[in-house]
């Protein structure tokens, strides 16, 4: 199961509510209007007119964009420039007095926080999957404790590789060394953890949540929010109108696992909305791929499709894929998700095969980085520490960053209770600038797309044409009610997961 895919439902899943829909709590609803509004497009350093913000810890919200003003450094009282990730202050730095902290709270001293994460690099179908959000929580990690940690406190991060199948064991390991949250792991079958983790109450920060148990669950928040009751539609609404005929008769392909299905089921019960068909939907190849996609072909052309939404990786599933149809005279658009943003699947694609594939982003590409500093932050503390750079990095980041600065806000007594509740109030969220405007706090989705094409070993900006920009809209945050992993989630009238509920 070659599963780099869950790089990009962590993202597709990206994220969030811009701020004429945030502010809600995991017990309301988002705007979910069907009516596509005249959508429009804005700087992605102003998507978010009022930056990231938390809370204190008392409930009191912080702009944690503000920066140093220039004209301080004049003054006679030198206030030293506050460093930046992006265009907000790191959350990280030697606090201002002694800690407080007893040792009683799970994880943390007055000296030190243990927090574990990790990815599923050990599976042997795919060596090293999913490494680039430890490579990246490895960075952020060594620039936080350089800085000062957590309010003077060093992070200890313990890295737990669950080679796909053992993400049970792996959080029970982080119960057991005592782990005060897990931050940024990156494990595909996150719904096999839930009942280790809420067994022992450990609250996570994840790179991703692929499962509706563990996107709904209990103290979990994203830094790019995937909650399993909303999906993103705006990249229904935009491709309705660069491709207003072709995706009038989609046919779809899912491999045959829970990772892949569940983005189907959502697309294909919020997409005719925005004026999408479908021709076919129950092609399910073997999810370490096919020796023969002929039949699968074949299906396609005779359902009559006229595009073909694919959930799955890039490479090598979908190239063999693409140049089967393309051996068998189908020539039509192909569709797919953020996972499809990487670097080795433009690489590979020297004879053109993959030449009309559309793919969709809720973070500025980095290819943009020149007009985004968060981005260019994130790419220059990757190459300094020798980590693999992806969009699955950039997403663990901004989970990172988004727990640090909850944890921050509690001062020098830092427990799980105060983090939890300035997680809870945090209802505008960019990473820092790293992406569209989100609300962990309230679990949902964005409302800002991007769609690129692969035009032979590039990926190339459609829509919005301007650099650095996003095309939002409200109402590109639609609910999710009849798929089946929604139903066997057992949400409660807060949008808390109950599969798995301990009582």
């Amino acid at each position: 199961m070659k599963h780099r895919y869950i790089q990009a439902i962590a993202a597709m899943t990206v994220l969030t509510l811009i701020a004429g829909a945030c502010g809600k709590d995991r017990n309301q609803s988002a705007d979910t209007s069907t009516t596509v509004a005249a959508a429009t497009t804005a700087p992605a350093t102003t998507v978010a007119p009022t930056g990231d913000t938390t809370t204190d810890g008392t409930g009191a919200t912080t702009d944690t964009s503000a920066t140093t003003d220039a004209t301080t450094a004049a003054t006679e009282t030198t206030v030293p420039a506050l460093p930046m990730f992006g265009d907000a202050p790191w959350p990280c730095g030697p606090g201002s007095g002694a800690n407080q902290d007893d040792g009683t709270e799970i994880g943390v001293t007055s000296e030190t926080i243990t927090i574990s994460g990790g990815d599923d690099a050990g599976y042997s179908g795919a060596p090293g999957l999913d490494h680039e959000a430890t490579d990246a929580m490895k960075a952020m990690v060594a620039k936080c404790n350089d800085l000062g940690g957590i309010n003077g406190r060093t992070i200890n991060f313990n890295y737990i590789d669950a080679g796909v199948f053992n993400v049970a064991q792996a959080v029970q390991t982080a119960c057991d060394n005592g782990s005060f949250f897990l931050v940024g792991e990156a494990w595909a079958f996150d719904g096999s953890q839930e009942e280790a983790r809420l067994g022992c109450g450990l609250p996570a920060v994840p790179t991703f949540a692929v499962s509706a148990a563990f996107s709904m669950g209990k103290d979990v928040f994203q830094g790019t929010p995937n909650p399993a009751d909303e999906t993103p539609a705006g990249f229904f609404a935009m491709m309705s109108k660069i491709l207003p005929d072709a995706v009038k008769h989609v046919g779809t392909i899912a491999a045959a696992i829970s990772a892949t299905t569940e983005p189907r089921d959502k697309t294909i019960e919020v997409s005719p909305n925005f004026g999408w068909g479908f021709t076919i939907t129950n092609l399910e190849p073997n999810p370490v791929g096919e020796a023969d996609w002929t039949p699968f072909v074949k299906q396609l052309q005779d359902a009559g499709s006229t595009a073909v939404y694919y959930v799955g990786t890039c490479l090598p599933a979908f190239q063999l894929f693409k140049q089967t149809a393309d051996a068998n005279g189908f020539d039509v658009p192909m569709l797919a998700d953020t996972n499809f943003y990487e670097a080795s699947c433009a690489a590979a694609n020297t004879d053109g095969a993959l030449d009309g594939l559309y793919l969709h982003l809720a973070f500025i590409p980095f290819e943009e980085a020149d007009v985004n500093p968060a981005t260019k932050d994130y790419l220059d503390l990757l190459a300094a520490a020798g980590g693999d750079t992806s969009l699955l990095g950039a997403q663990a980041t901004s989970s990172f960053l988004l727990w640090a600065t909850a944890a921050s806000a509690c001062g020098d007594t830092l427990t799980r209770a105060c983090t939890l509740t300035n997680l809870e109030n945090t209802h505008s969220w960019t990473g820092h600038g790293l992406h569209a405007e989100g609300d962990p706090g309230g679990n949902h989705p964005p409302s800002c797309q991007i769609v690129l094409q692969l035009q032979g070993t590039k990926y190339v900006r459609l829509a919005p044409e301007a650099r650095g920009t996003y095309e939002c809209d409200p109402s590109w945050v639609a609910p999710v009610t009849k798929a089946p992993a929604v139903v066997a989630a057992k949400l409660d009238a807060d949008r808390i997961s109950q599969q798995f509920a301990t009582g």
